[in-house]
């Protein structure tokens, strides 16, 4: 399993979980859900990185080009209510993805 240790480099992500820890914003609900699945965005992008690829000819209105793409086939598991902002934020990603939920 490879570890990915986001706090080495400074970037926006330091903002969102500032303030997913901040005790005023937590009482704002929306605003908590919405910054949870940013960081799901931020990890999606990130973990891509791990991701296999290879390169595939592309059709544009202009010309063909050639393109890395992922071959991997993800699953995004998350445990239901709690996950749910986190993992749909990986699913904005990974929009191919199967995806699951458990539920105690």
């Amino acid at each position: 399993m490879k570890t990915h240790n986001l706090s080495k480099n400074n970037s926006i992500l330091n903002q969102f979980i500032a303030e997913i820890r901040d005790v005023s914003i937590q009482k704002d609900s929306m605003r908590f859900r919405r910054n949870i699945e940013r960081i799901g965005e931020i990890l999606g992008y990130e973990m891509s990185k791990s991701l296999d690829f290879e390169t595939k000819t592309i059709t544009t209105p202009l010309a063909t080009i050639k393109s890395e793409l992922p071959i991997n086939d993800v699953v995004l598991c998350s445990v239901l209510r709690a996950g749910v902002p986190l993992h749909n934020g990986l699913l904005n990603y990974f929009d191919k993805s199967e995806n699951a939920f458990i539920s105690a």
